[in-house]
C-alpha cells in the first residue's frame, strides 16, 4: 500500500469521526477519558483528543521522509482513532443514562401502558377468534394462547404497578 493511500484513508476516518464527533456538540465528562500513553490531551471533550489526532496526521504528513518514524506515528493514529471512535459511539448511550430516574420512570410507564395496551388487543382477538372457532383443537390451541397472555398480561400489570409505586415514593418526596 502506498503512502499517499495510507495518508488517504486516515485522512477519511479523520473526517468521519469529526461527523460523528460534530453530532455530540459537548461530549464532556469528570475526567480525562484515555490513557496518557494514547493521547497526551488531558481535557474532558471528545474534540481535544480529536484536535491531537488532527496534529499527528499533520505531523505524520510532513515527516515522510523518516519511514521508522511515519510507520511509528500512523500506527498511534489508527490507535487513537479507533479509541476516539469507540469513545464517539457510546455518547448517545451516555446521554441516555445520564437522563433524570424521573423521566426514565415516566418513559418506562408509558412503555409498560402501550404493552398493556397491545397485549389486551392480542386478548380480545384470540376471545373472539375463539368464539368462532370450529373445532376443538383450534379452541384449544386459542386457550393455550390466551394463557400465555394471560400470564403476560398479568406481568405487565405487576410492572405498571411498580412503577407507579416509584412515582408516588418519589412524588411523596419532592412534596415534603
Amino acid at each position: 500500500m502506498s503512502l499517499s493511500s495510507v495518508h488517504q484513508r486516515l485522512h477519511h476516518c479523520i473526517l468521519s469521526l469529526r461527523e460523528e464527533i460534530a453530532r455530540h456538540p459537548d461530549g464532556r465528562c469528570r475526567q480525562p477519558r484515555f490513557d496518557s500513553q494514547l493521547f497526551r490531551a488531558k481535557g474532558t471533550r471528545l474534540a481535544d483528543y480529536l484536535q491531537e489526532i488532527e496534529q499527528n496526521f499533520q505531523r505524520l504528513c510532513t515527516e515522510a521522509e523518516d519511514l521508522t518514524r511515519s510507520a511509528w506515528l500512523a500506527e498511534r493514529l489508527v490507535d487513537q482513532i479507533a479509541a476516539l471512535q469507540r469513545e464517539a459511539s457510546t455518547q448517545q448511550i451516555r446521554t441516555w443514562r445520564e437522563r433524570p430516574q424521573r423521566n426514565l420512570r415516566e418513559s418506562k410507564y408509558q412503555e409498560y401502558r402501550e404493552y398493556e395496551r397491545r397485549l389486551q388487543a392480542m386478548i380480545d382477538q384470540r376471545e373472539q377468534r375463539m368464539a368462532l372457532a370450529e373445532t376443538l383443537a383450534v379452541q384449544q390451541q386459542l386457550k393455550k394462547d390466551l394463557e400465555i397472555l394471560e400470564g403476560r398480561m398479568a406481568r405487565c400489570r405487576q410492572a405498571i404497578r411498580s412503577v407507579e409505586w416509584a412515582l408516588s415514593l418519589r412524588n411523596g418526596s419532592e412534596s415534603e
